[in-house]
Parts: C-alpha cells; structure tokens; sequence
C-alpha cells in the first residue's frame, strides 16, 4: 500500500509529460584542435551586433514558438520543407520598443538552401515582454 502513493505520482508525472514541449537540447558541435586553433580573437567587438539579457530571452522564447527544436515544417515539395525545418533559413530582426517589450521578427532566407522560390508564409513576428512571455503573434 505504501508504494500506491508512488506509483501514482510516477504514473501522472510520465502521462502530463507528454502535454509538454520537452526536447533534448543538443551540445553544440566542437571543431577540432588544429582547426581552433588557427581562430584568432579580436581586441574589440565594436561593431558587433549586442542584445541585452531579455532581448536574448525574447530571441529564444520566440523562436522556441516559432521553430522549436526537432519540429518538420509541412510543404507539397520536401526539399522546402527541409529548408523551412532549419533555423539558419530565417533571418531574425529584434527591436527593443520599451523596457520591457520586444518585437522579434522571422523571415525565411531561401537562397540558403538553394531555392528561389518565393514563400510569403514562412515567417511571423511576436511581441514578447520582459519576463519571457508571448504577447501576440503576427
């Protein structure tokens, strides 16, 4: 009887899983040492493009809704829906409208992939706030 209580739990922990977006995140791939060894760092990143922590926190919440990791884009020719699946297809634009909202912008890069074909569905733009959390979608 005492292990009623515990299977139970298990039991509804496993079931609510799948409700939930859960994905495996992958570490990131490393070059080998003769090749990173070659890079040469700059003295400065002046120039380079700079978001603040919740510009990024807005990046990735976005682009978590929009093409999370693992998901198949759906398309009547496959070699575009390969290309829709991948992130590097999309360019992304994020402006900082107030302290505390962000507008993150997504729009497909086909030549990326070797298409030139014009898809005028493939990209979206959400407002998120401060704390992470989806406004509205465009």
């Amino acid at each position: 009887m005492r292990l009623l209580p515990l299977t139970l739990l298990c039991c509804s922990v496993a079931l609510t899983g799948c409700n939930y977006r859960f994905h495996i995140q992958k570490k990131a791939e490393r070059a080998p040492p003769e090749e990173a060894e070659k890079v040469k760092f700059p003295d400065s990143l002046e120039g380079s493009t700079s978001l603040d922590g919740p510009a990024v926190k807005a990046l990735e919440v976005a682009m978590d809704e929009f093409l999370p990791p693992g998901a198949k884009a759906q398309s009547y020719d496959e070699k575009l829906a390969r290309c829709l699946s991948l992130r590097e297809t999309y360019d992304v634009s994020v402006l900082r409208a107030s302290a505390d909202l962000y507008f993150v912008s997504f729009s497909a890069n086909l030549s990326r992939c070797g298409l030139d074909e014009a898809v005028f569905d493939a990209g979206a733009v959400y407002a998120i706030d401060a704390q992470g959390r989806i406004l509205a979608r465009q």
